[in-house]
C-alpha cells in the first residue's frame, strides 16, 4: 500500500532535474520494480510513493548500475513500464501513470481547478502540494509549478462543500472552504493564495519562527516549555505548576482552573501511581528533557476515562537530526539553600535507527516552612514547621527505535527516577486556653528522616504500523516497578510553660511501599465512511503492598507497637476497550465514541484491627460506561464552535485505601480509607477557537461521590487527615486563552479561569456543609526580542480568594518572574538569568472550620529564587528529520520524530 488517491500523483507537471545527481549502484535481474524502489530509497534516501492501481509487486525490471545517478536508473526503467516520475522536493519522488494521465487530460467532463501560490511578498512560492477534499477524506491533489500555478481536473457535484488544503515547507498551512454552482462545474479559477512564512531551516535544527510559549492545537492549550526563558532549571513538578490553568497545591494535589481530578500522563501513557507518588517522578525530571505540556480539557473515549478535570499530557523530548547530537545544561539557584542542576542529553540517528538516552540531577536543599493555628473543644493549638528537605533527585532514560520498513517501526524506551538522601522536620506546638490565650504546654516534636529512598523503573515496548490508507496499528506493552523506603525517628517532648519537661517519647517508623505494574494496549485506526474510526482494548494489573511498622524506642529496646504497624496489600486491575467515530460533514466535525471499562480490585490486611472496622479483606468488581460526544462547526476559516460532553472517573489512589495510622506528632497523624470509592463526573464543554489566538471556553462538572481529604477530630485534642467520600462537587468555569503579538519583538500570551465551586457534603454526625465560592485564575506571559541577541520574559500568576478541598478557603496569592536570555556561538550556546517570585507573593494562607473545628494553615515553600543556566547544544548532521511516510505528506505520526 503506497499511496490512496491516484491523481494525487499523476499531474505533476514540473520536476527539479538539478537535484538528482545523487548516484547508486544496483545489480537487480528480474526483480520487482518494489525492490528497485527500495534499493533507490536506501540508497539515496529519497522518498518514492505511488499508488498500488498503478504500481504492482508483478512488475519485473533488470538493471545493472555503478555509481549511476538517480535520474538515470528511473528514466530507463519507469518509461518500458508506462510510468513516468517526478521530484517534489529534494527527498521525495512520486510516480504515476502515462496512460492515467492521458485519460484524465481527455476527460473534459469533469471541473478544471486552477489558481496560483504566492508568498507574503507576491512572489511566486513553487511545487506546492494542493490537496482537495470531501469532508476528511481525500479525494484529489496536485502540485504546484515552478511559479506558482497549478491545475488539475475532478469530477464534482454543485452546491456541495469541499475543501483545498495548501501547503509547503516553510509556510503555514492553508485551508479554504468552498462550494460550486452550475456554472462552475466546467472551470473553477481561485484567487491568489497568499502562504505566511512559519520556518526557517538551519543546518542542524528546525527554528519555528512563529512558534509561541503558548498556542492551541486542536482545542487543547500547549505550553511549549523550550520557549519559555523562565522555565529552564525547574524540574518537572515546578514546570507543572506554570502551565496553563494548572494549580499545585502544598500538599502536591494538581488542579486544572480550580478543579481537582487531574489526570497525568507522559508521553500519552498512564503512570499508574497516585498523587504523592506521580510529584516524586515529576521532581526527578528536568525541564530541559520537556518538550511541552499539553492540555486536554475535553479527552474523547480514546483515552482512559480517568480525570475528572481533564488530562495533562507532558511531552518527552526526542531528536529530529540526523546523525549524532548531543546537549547539557548546567545551573545553579539560590534562595534559602544553594542547588545545583545538571542534565545531559545525546542521540544518534542514521537511516532505520534511532537511539537516544539522557540524564539529569537536582542537587541540594529544600526548604519548606508551614504552620497551623488550631482551635478546638476550647483549647489552641498553634503549630509551625521547618521542614528540610536534603533528598537529591536524579532521572534517566534510554531508547530505540528501529524503522523496519515505511510503514512499521519498533521502539523500546527505559525510565528510571531516583530520590535518595535525608530530612528532618521541627515543630514546635504551643497548647493553651483559648479563653485566656496564655500557652500551658509545649509539644516539640523532630521528625528525623535519617534514610529516604524512592526508585522508579519503567520500560516500554511499542509497535507501529501505519499505511497509506489511513490504517494505523499501535500497541505497547508496559511493565514498572516503583519502591519507596523511608526510615523517620520521631521525639515528642511535652514541656510546661516553666520549661519543666512533662513527658519525653521517642518513636522510630520504618514504611515500605511497593507498587508493580503491567498494561498492554492496542490500538487501531482505519478510514470509514469518509470518516475516522478508532478503536483499541487495554489491559492493566497494578500490585501495591506497604509495610509500615511503628516502634516506640525505649531505654534498651525497641518494642513494636501492633496496633499502628500493619502490612497492607493492594490489588486492581483494569481490562477496557473503546470506539470512537469522527466525521466532517460539511462545515460539520461530529466525533463520538464509547469507553467501557471493567475494574477489579481487593485490598488485603495482614492483622484485623479496630482501625480497618474489622475487615481483613475488601474486593470490589464494577464496570463503568464512558460516553464521549462532540460537534464542532467552522462557518468560516477563523472561527470554530464546538460542544462536547464526556463521563470520567477518579478512582482512589492505593495509598488512600491503607487504613494504617501514620503519626505526624502526638495531635496529629493521616489515615487511610479502605471503604473510599470512585468519584465520577459528567462534563460539559461549549468552546470557540478564533484563529488559533483565542480559546474561549465555559465548562460544567458535576461529580457524585466527591472524595477528597478532610481535617476532622478524633477527640478534645487530635486531630486526623483522611480521604473520604462526602457528597456532591458542581464546577462551572470560563476560560479564556489570548495570544497577540503588538510588534514583533513582542509577545503576550493570556491565560485566565472564572469559575466557581459547589460543594455540597457530609461529614457525618449531622455536620453538612454547603458552600460556595467564585473565584479567578490569572496568568500573564511576555516576551521581548532585545537588540544584541538578547530576549527577556516577563511572567505573572494570581490567584484569588478560592475553595479548595471539601472545606478550606485560600487566601489570594500571585508571583512574577523576570527572566533574560542570551545565545551566542552561532545560537548553540544559551545563557539564561531569572529571577522568580520577587515579592515572595505564593505564601499560601487558608482557613477551614466544621463543628467546633477551625484551623488556620500557613506555608511558603522556597520560590523565591535566583537562578543561572547555561546550555550548550552540538550537532554533526543535518535537519534532515526521519524517512517520511508516504502518508504524510503533511503530518506524520510515527515514534521516530
Amino acid at each position: 500500500m503506497k499511496k490512496l488517491i491516484p491523481s494525487i500523483l499523476l499531474l505533476f507537471s514540473y520536476s527539479m532535474l538539478y537535484a538528482q545527481d545523487r548516484k547508486i549502484t544496483l545489480n537487480l535481474k528480474d526483480k520487482s520494480i518494489l525492490t528497485l524502489f527500495k534499493e533507490i530509497q536506501l540508497q539515496s534516501g529519497y522518498n518514492i510513493v505511488f499508488s498500488d492501481e498503478i504500481v504492482s509487486d508483478t512488475m519485473l525490471v533488470s538493471i545493472y548500475a555503478s555509481r549511476l545517478p538517480v535520474s538515470k536508473v528511473l528514466d530507463s526503467t519507469l518509461s518500458k513500464k508506462q510510468l513516468f516520475y517526478r521530484l517534489l522536493s529534494d527527498r521525495m519522488i512520486v510516480i504515476g501513470s502515462i496512460m492515467l494521465l492521458k485519460k484524465e487530460d481527455l476527460d473534459t467532463r469533469s471541473t478544471l481547478l486552477s489558481g496560483t501560490i504566492v508568498n507574503s511578498e507576491d512572489h511566486a512560492v513553487p511545487f506546492v502540494t494542493i490537496g482537495l477534499f470531501d469532508g476528511a477524506m481525500q479525494i484529489n491533489g496536485a502540485i504546484g509549478g515552478e511559479h506558482g500555478n497549478f491545475q488539475f481536473r475532478h469530477t464534482l457535484k454543485a452546491n456541495k462543500a469541499y475543501t483545498l488544503k495548501i501547503s509547503s515547507l516553510g509556510y503555514e498551512g492553508l485551508n479554504l472552504n468552498f462550494s460550486l454552482t452550475g456554472n462552475e462545474l466546467q472551470l473553477k479559477e481561485f484567487a491568489k493564495f497568499k502562504l505566511k512564512p512559519k520556518a526557517r531551516q538551519l543546518k542542524e535544527v528546525t527554528v519555528s519562527g512563529d512558534q509561541k510559549v503558548i498556542e492551541v492545537d486542536g482545542g487543547n492549550i500547549v505550553f511549549n516549555v523550550s520557549k519559555s526563558i523562565s522555565a529552564h532549571g525547574l524540574n518537572g513538578l515546578e514546570l507543572l505548576g506554570r502551565a496553563p490553568g494548572v494549580t499545585v497545591g502544598t500538599d502536591n494535589n494538581v488542579s486544572l482552573n480550580g478543579k481537582s481530578g487531574t489526570s497525568i500522563l507522559i508521553d500519552g501513557k498512564q503512570t499508574y501511581l497516585s498523587g504523592k507518588e506521580i510529584a516524586e517522578v515529576l521532581r526527578s525530571m528536568s525541564s530541559s528533557d520537556i518538550k511541552s505540556i499539553e492540555i486536554i480539557s475535553s479527552p474523547s473515549a480514546k483515552y482512559d476515562a480517568a480525570g475528572t478535570a481533564g488530562i495533562i499530557n507532558i511531552k518527552t523530548l526526542k531528536s529530529v537530526i540526523q546523525g549524532f547530537n548531543a546537549g547539557f545544561t548546567t545551573g545553579f539557584s539560590y534562595g534559602l539553600n544553594l542547588r545545583s542542576n545538571q542534565d545531559l542529553s545525546v542521540s544518534y540517528r542514521k537511516n532505520k535507527i534511532n537511539l537516544y538516552g539522557g540524564y539529569s540531577h537536582f542537587i541540594g536543599h529544600y526548604s519548606y516552612l508551614y504552620g497551623a493555628d488550631r482551635l478546638q473543644e476550647g483549647k489552641f493549638f498553634n503549630s509551625f514547621t521547618d521542614d528540610t528537605d536534603k533528598r537529591n533527585r536524579m532521572g534517566s532514560r534510554l531508547g530505540a527505535d528501529f524503522a523496519i520498513d515505511k510503514n512499521q517501526t519498533v521502539g523500546v524506551l527505559l525510565n528510571g527516577n531516583f530520590i535518595f538522601g535525608g530530612g528532618i522536620t521541627d515543630t514546635r506546638t504551643e497548647i493553651g486556653a483559648a479563653a485566656t490565650t496564655e500557652v500551658d504546654q509545649v509539644l516539640t516534636a523532630i521528625n528525623d528522616y535519617y534514610s529516604q529512598q524512592t526508585q522508579r523503573y519503567n520500560v516500554n515496548l511499542n509497535y507501529k504500523y501505519e499505511d497509506t490508507l489511513g490504517r494505523i496499528i499501535n500497541f505497547d506493552a508496559d511493565y514498572g516497578d516503583f519502591t519507596k523506603r523511608a526510615g523517620n525517628l520521631q521525639s515528642n517532648r511535652y514541656t510546661a510553660i516553666n520549661n519543666v519537661v512533662l513527658s519525653d517519647n521517642l518513636y522510630r517508623s520504618l514504611n515500605g511501599i511497593d507498587i508493580g505494574l503491567k498494561a498492554v494496549k492496542l490500538d487501531y485506526t482505519t478510514n470509514l465512511w469518509k470518516g475516522k474510526l478508532e478503536t483499541g482494548a487495554k489491559y492493566s494489573s497494578v500490585s501495591a503492598g506497604n509495610d509500615s511498622r511503628f516502634l516506640e524506642v525505649q531505654a534498651n529496646s525497641e518494642v513494636l507497637d501492633p496496633s499502628r504497624s500493619n502490612k497492607f496489600v493492594y490489588i486492581e486491575e483494569i481490562a477496557s476497550a473503546y470506539l470512537n467515530y469522527k466525521r466532517d460533514l460539511h462545515k460539520w466535525q461530529l466525533q463520538a465514541g464509547l469507553r467501557v471499562e471493567n475494574s477489579a480490585s481487593e485490598g488485603k490486611l495482614e492483622v484485623i484491627s479496630p482501625i480497618s472496622e474489622n475487615a481483613k479483606s475488601i474486593r470490589r468488581n464494577y464496570t463503568n460506561l464512558f460516553p464521549f460526544f462532540s460537534a464542532s462547526i467552522k462557518p468560516s476559516a477563523p472561527h470554530t464552535f464546538s460542544i462536547s460532553y464526556s463521563r470520567r472517573i477518579d478512582r482512589p489512589a492505593y495509598q488512600n485505601l491503607n487504613p494504617f495510622i501514620y503519626l505526624l506528632d502526638e495531635l496529629s497523624y493521616w489515615q487511610g480509607n479502605p471503604f473510599l470509592q470512585p468519584q465520577l463526573s459528567h462534563r460539559a464543554l461549549l468552546q470557540y477557537v478564533y484563529k488559533s489566538a483565542t480559546i474561549l471556553g465555559l465548562s460544567y462538572t458535576y461529580t457524585d461521590n466527591f472524595s477528597v481529604e478532610v481535617t476532622d477530630t478524633v477527640d478534645q485534642t487530635r486531630i486526623v487527615m483522611v480521604p473520604r467520600n462526602l457528597g456532591v462537587q458542581k464546577h462551572v468555569a470560563l476560560t479564556l486563552t489570548q495570544t497577540l503579538v503588538p510588534y514583533k519583538w513582542w509577545n503576550i500570551t493570556f491565560n485566565g479561569a472564572l469559575f466557581q465551586i459547589y460543594n455540597d457534603i457530609d461529614f457525618g454526625a449531622g455536620r453538612t456543609l454547603k458552600l460556595r465560592q467564585t473565584a479567578a485564575r490569572l496568568n500573564l506571559q511576555q516576551t521581548f526580542k532585545l537588540p544584541h541577541r538578547f530576549n527577556a520574559e516577563v511572567v505573572g500568576f494570581y490567584n484569588s480568594k478560592r475553595l479548595a478541598g471539601a472545606n478550606q478557603f485560600a487566601r489570594a496569592t500571585s508571583q512574577l518572574d523576570l527572566g533574560l536570555q542570551r545565545s551566542f556561538i552561532d545560537n548553540k550556546a544559551t545563557l539564561r538569568l531569572v529571577f522568580s517570585d520577587i515579592y515572595k507573593g505564593s505564601k499560601a494562607s487558608s482557613t477551614q472550620s466544621v463543628a467546633g473545628l477551625f484551623i488556620h494553615n500557613y506555608s511558603y515553600y522556597e520560590t523565591r529564587q535566583i537562578k543561572l543556566n547555561f546550555s550548550y547544544r552540538f550537532a554533526t548532521g543535518n535537519s534532515k528529520g526521519p524517512r517520511s511516510r508516504s502518508s504524510a505528506l503533511e503530518n506524520e505520526n510515527g515514534r521516530i520524530k
